[in-house]
């Protein structure tokens, strides 16, 4: 049965969780599980959000870690610029493909509002709506999320045993704002009641969400 999300307060009450975890937490939040009933404390509590966020303000920046960011950054940009002229030689030898994709309609879901749940969505929140359509999704994951690769799938039921529409994403950014975009083809989708669901690579479970295809 999916956990109940408590109401935000802004003052500390014994149901808070310990520096000490929030320090951890903040330190190395790979390591704890978005499963943790801690975690969902955390994002349902102004009071303890706010102090996580202060732990995570007051890391001592590493220098090694800096340069290793840096030189990643200049290596993106390397490969930006080869794909950018790839990818122009390439559209000028398929024009038909480029075409199709911008036919692709987009859509953006917030989903930081809505809590960690695995299983069934508490009937408080609302269905997310999508086009039955060629869809460039544009997808906001709930506070705390991590980055990294996820798979997006779109399926009439929670165990995506009737699947319409899967793809893989890189999630990029940080909290309160990560970002995954993918392109999923619904166009074969009746209109109806369907289950959207969001799985990071490593976990052992997806979190779900009501969805509305039109």
């Amino acid at each position: 049965m999916p956990n109940t999300r408590r109401q935000p307060s802004g003052d500390k009450t014994p149901e808070c969780v310990d520096d000490a975890f929030l320090k951890s937490y903040a330190e190395r939040p790979t390591d704890v599980s978005l499963s943790d009933r801690r975690v969902d404390h955390v994002t349902s509590c102004n009071y303890c959000l706010g102090r996580l966020l202060q732990f995570r303000a007051t890391r001592p920046a590493r220098a090694s870690l800096s340069f290793r960011y840096a030189a990643v950054a200049a290596l993106g940009l390397a490969c930006l610029l080869v794909g950018f002229v790839v990818a122009n030689a390439w559209n000028r030898n398929h024009p038909a493909v480029v075409q199709v994709r911008s036919a692709e309609i987009h859509r953006t879901l917030d989903l930081s509002q809505y809590g960690t749940y695995r299983g069934d969505q508490p009937p408080s929140n609302p269905p997310l709506h999508l086009p039955a359509a060629l869809v460039n999704l544009e997808l906001v994951l709930p506070r705390l999320s991590q980055p990294g690769a996820y798979s997006i799938m779109v399926a009439s039921d929670k165990n995506g045993l009737n699947r319409v529409a899967c793809a893989t994403g890189t999630a990029v950014g940080g909290d309160p704002r990560t970002v995954v975009t993918v392109s999923l083809d619904l166009r074969s989708a009746t209109p109806g009641k369907y289950i959207l669901s969001t799985q990071l690579q490593g976990e052992d479970a997806p979190y779900t969400y009501p969805l509305q295809i039109e």
